[in-house]
């Protein structure tokens, strides 16, 4: 450690160490005078300086003893390091003990394994630790789980596709910003994750009043246009019927459906379709664009047909690919469910005794 106010030495370049031995040894200055000049370590000096007496070499190159502990050259290193970000970006990234056994086989290789490594035939922690701190660029980092599908599915040519499709649509018809809609639904379960909250340093576990242990799932279908506009929500709430008190204190205009299990059907994005249709009324002369996954419940037979009638231009992003195509994960549900959480935790804080409206349902 450095002590309180001092100032790190920086390291002298090549040529001024050899400047500072021709001064000493040829011009017959000082080693404390030439150190003082060329500020450099008077110690480091001496030590050269002993060494080429000893060696009776008339000349000296310098070569420093940088880096002794490194296995890899700085182009190697580069190389392993770039190798490490591809496989992350391709969702194959290497855990630590991953690094250090690719670090062993490269040095294998490159006939520079040290005797240590061959001993337990991987490279050890303080390399991965040092091979670390020279790349800041890298970190270890908890990754999402992503199917296989998903991760093969995003790629240039389904990318590709899907613009230059949507690129024709876009000029023939020529929509205006508020003709062209992004649709997807969203989960809302009465049991969300609650916020971080203040309490005493030390605590091993930290509780948080929720509805229930388990939650009821209430799926929200959203149509926003490119101009920021929205319509009437659509609500599928997990009931064999539907009733109007589901509704009650809702948004104005909004649909409500019924399905047992609470997610989107066939039947369900129907009828979301024919409510976007009440709202939007789109016709020949002006046409109205969705965009949306091609999940079974949105693209099917009858969907097609309301939407060629109904002048409904429906343009889906590739299988396994709304994970990276879809605009509101970030821009709408994002800000949403995290303002969803915010206000449970707010209801069931001002409401102790009492679970929320949707448990309730179970009477009706």
């Amino acid at each position: 450690m450095e002590k309180a106010g001092s100032k790190k030495r920086k390291r002298p370049e090549k040529s001024v160490i050899e400047e500072a031995v021709s001064e000493v040894l040829e011009k017959g200055q000082s080693i404390n005078r030439t150190a003082l000049a060329l500020n450099i370590s008077r110690a480091y000096l001496a030590k050269i300086v002993k060494k080429v007496k000893t060696s009776g070499d008339s000349s000296y190159e310098h070569c420093p003893n940088i880096g002794n502990r490194r296995i890899f050259t700085t182009e190697q290193e580069n190389m392993l390091a770039d190798y490490l970000k591809t496989a992350s970006k391709m969702c194959h990234g290497l855990t630590r003990h991953q690094a250090k056994k690719l670090g062993f086989d490269y040095a294998v290789a490159n006939d520079i394994c040290p005797p240590k490594w061959k001993e337990v035939e991987t490279a050890t922690d303080d390399w991965l630790k040092g091979f670390m701190s020279r790349h800041k660029d890298l970190t270890v980092r908890k990754p999402e789980s992503t199917s296989l599908s998903c991760a093969t599915s995003f790629n240039k040519a389904n990318v590709s596709t899907l613009f230059e499709k949507l690129n024709t649509v876009l000029q023939r018809y020529k929509f205006p910003l508020h003709r062209i809609f992004n649709a997807d639904e969203t989960g809302c379960s009465t049991v969300t994750n609650p916020p971080k909250v203040i309490a005493e340093r030390g605590s091993k576990q930290i509780g948080q009043v929720t509805s229930a242990e388990r939650g009821t799932l209430v799926t929200t279908l959203f149509f926003i246009n490119a101009a920021g506009g929205f319509l009437p929500q659509v609500f599928v709430f997990p009931r064999v019927n539907y009733k109007d008190i589901m509704l009650n204190n809702g948004p104005p205009g909004a649909l409500g459906l019924a399905q047992v299990s609470g997610w989107i059907t066939e039947d369900c994005f129907v009828k979301a379709v024919e409510h976007f249709a009440i709202h939007v009324r789109p016709s020949k002369e002006n046409p109205a664009l969705i965009l949306m996954d091609n999940h079974t419940s949105h693209v099917n037979l009858r969907v097609v047909e309301f939407a060629r009638q109904n002048s409904i231009i429906i343009v889906t992003f590739p299988p396994h690919c709304s994970h990276k195509l879809q605009p509101l994960d970030i821009t709408v549900y994002g800000p949403f469910k995290t303002r969803y959480r915010t206000a449970m935790n707010e209801w069931m804080l001002t409401n102790p005794d009492k679970q929320l409206l949707f448990t309730k349902l179970d009477n009706l």
